[in-house]
């Protein structure tokens, strides 16, 4: 009964794990390639570990041990998609080599001299390795999300704080990894299996809603100096279009929008913002869609939701959010304040 139980879960996970695999491999973008691959050695690593199981040779310390090696060459995998996530860009194929290189050289040692302090440097580097990454990557989560808002004026696929959630996430399967490599039992090796599941479940929702941004990040360097003459060009373009145009009105605007109706760049655009005072280019545009909705609300009669629409904010959710953020009350409540 045992054998059909973990053979079920090993099943399930090679199928999930193939299909994500196919799924992100044809979306063509490097972050969706890097899941992929890293999905797709998943799978293999589940129809290898399933017939070593159903060989019966998991009781055998050293054939566990063997296959929990080789399993480790996903670990730099995860970082590699984080990378991509919070620095997309950033990755090249010397460095993805180089965090690579022990995953691959300490199994080759481990299975040729069959030496067990080998296999426990592989685990403890592998754990020092996972908390570096953890480190690294909570410490760009916010950094990044603050040089979005430099370039977008919404947050909707784009923000990496769910990023947190799915990172400890991850830590935390690395955690019951390790114990299932030193535990050799079907249950924990189930258990695992299905933290896996379940992880994976979540990040696949949330890489599928990721929106690219590495179009937006190839040439925008906002430490450039811009002229006064062409601040002062651009500024009167930009006023017009917030002002007359009220370009802010559009829920999916971002600075390059701003950049190519003013007939310049990204640059010199978002130097406008900064000197504006108002801390960048998100907060800029939501002050204006604030300010638009607190005409609606106060003059006319219309549903919280078309005003969050009207105010150009993608969803009512959104807007009630950022209007209690910049209004320190929600929209019903502000209404309600300003019909008395």
């Amino acid at each position: 009964m045992e054998y059909i139980g973990i053979s079920y879960v090993f099943g399930l996970a090679t199928m999930f794990f193939g299909m994500m695999a196919i799924f992100f491999w044809r979306r063509g973008e490097l972050l969706y390639r890097l899941v992929a691959l890293l999905t797709g050695t998943i799978s293999i690593e589940c129809v290898k570990d399933f017939i070593i199981v159903n060989m019966g040779l998991y009781a055998d310390s050293r054939v566990w041990d063997t296959m929990t090696a080789i399993d480790m060459i996903a670990v730099p995998m995860y970082a590699f998609v984080l990378t991509e996530l919070v620095r997309p860009g950033s990755l090249t194929v010397k460095s993805m080599i180089v965090q690579e290189l022990p995953f691959v050289i300490l199994p080759i040692l481990y299975i040729t001299l069959g030496i067990s302090w080998i296999f426990y440097i592989e685990v403890g580097y592998a754990a020092v390795y996972g908390t570096g990454v953890l480190v690294w990557t909570a410490v760009n989560i916010p950094r990044y999300n603050r040089h979005l808002k430099e370039l977008y004026s919404y947050t909707e696929n784009v923000n990496l704080n769910w990023l947190k959630v799915i990172l400890y996430t991850f830590y935390a399967i690395l955690g019951v990894w390790i114990f299932d490599c030193i535990v050799i039992h079907l249950d924990m090796e189930c258990f695992y299996l299905l933290c896996n599941l379940v992880m994976w479940m979540v990040i696949s929702y949330f890489l599928y809603r990721h929106e690219s941004v590495i179009e937006e990040l190839s040439d925008w360097k906002p430490e450039s100096i811009v002229q006064t003459a062409d601040y002062n060009t651009i500024a009167v373009k930009i006023n017009q279009l917030f002002t007359i145009d009220k370009i802010y009105l559009k829920p999916n605007l971002k600075l390059s929008d701003i950049a190519t109706a003013v007939g310049s760049n990204r640059t010199y655009v978002s130097n406008f913002f900064n000197r504006e005072g108002s801390g960048n280019f998100y907060e800029y545009v939501n002050n204006h869609r604030i300010s638009h909705a607190c005409h609606l609300l106060s003059d006319s009669n219309l549903p919280i939701q078309e005003v969050a629409q009207e105010s150009g904010f993608s969803s009512p959710s959104v807007f009630s959010r950022v209007f209690s953020k910049y209004k320190g009350c929600s929209p019903t409540e502000f209404r309600r304040c300003s019909t008395h």
